[in-house]
Protein backbone atom coordinates (compact mmCIF):
# COMPACT_ATOMS: atom_id res chain seq x y z
CA UNK A 1 0.00 0.00 0.00
CA UNK A 2 1.25 3.69 -0.36
CA UNK A 3 1.51 5.88 2.40
CA UNK A 4 -2.21 7.52 1.48
CA UNK A 5 -3.50 4.41 2.13
CA UNK A 6 -3.90 2.71 5.73
CA UNK A 7 -5.76 -0.41 6.60
CA UNK A 8 -7.19 -1.60 10.03
CA UNK A 9 -8.72 -4.67 11.22
CA UNK A 10 -11.18 -5.08 14.13
CA UNK A 11 -12.69 -8.38 15.23
CA UNK A 12 -16.09 -7.69 17.65
CA UNK A 13 -17.69 -11.51 18.37
CA UNK A 14 -17.88 -13.31 15.12
CA UNK A 15 -18.28 -10.33 13.02
CA UNK A 16 -14.45 -8.68 11.10
CA UNK A 17 -14.71 -4.85 10.35
CA UNK A 18 -11.67 -3.93 8.00
CA UNK A 19 -11.69 -0.20 7.90
CA UNK A 20 -9.45 1.30 4.82
CA UNK A 21 -8.56 5.01 4.45
CA UNK A 22 -7.63 6.17 1.27
CA UNK A 23 -6.93 9.91 1.33
CA UNK A 24 -10.73 11.87 2.79
CA UNK A 25 -12.50 7.82 1.61
CA UNK A 26 -13.10 5.55 4.54
CA UNK A 27 -14.34 2.16 3.25
CA UNK A 28 -16.09 -0.19 5.77
CA UNK A 29 -15.93 -4.09 5.06
CA UNK A 30 -17.66 -6.41 7.21
CA UNK A 31 -17.53 -10.47 6.94
CA UNK A 32 -21.10 -10.47 8.15
CA UNK A 33 -23.39 -8.85 5.31
CA UNK A 34 -26.55 -8.34 7.70
CA UNK A 35 -24.12 -6.49 10.18
CA UNK A 36 -23.11 -4.18 6.90
CA UNK A 37 -26.83 -4.04 6.59
CA UNK A 38 -27.53 -3.06 9.56
CA UNK A 39 -24.65 -0.22 10.35
CA UNK A 40 -25.83 1.12 6.71
CA UNK A 41 -29.79 1.68 7.69
CA UNK A 42 -28.23 3.90 10.49
CA UNK A 43 -25.99 5.76 8.26
CA UNK A 44 -28.44 6.49 6.01
CA UNK A 45 -31.17 7.68 8.38
CA UNK A 46 -28.43 9.67 10.54
CA UNK A 47 -27.51 11.71 7.14
CA UNK A 48 -31.11 12.08 6.00
CA UNK A 49 -31.83 14.25 9.37
CA UNK A 50 -28.51 16.06 9.19
CA UNK A 51 -29.60 16.95 5.30
CA UNK A 52 -32.80 17.90 6.76
CA UNK A 53 -31.41 20.03 9.30
CA UNK A 54 -28.77 22.10 6.87
CA UNK A 55 -32.13 23.01 4.37
CA UNK A 56 -33.01 26.49 5.07
CA UNK A 57 -36.65 27.03 6.16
Amino acid sequence: MSSDVEGDQFDIGTTSIRLVHAGKVVQILFSSSLEATLLYEELSERYKRAEEGLRPG
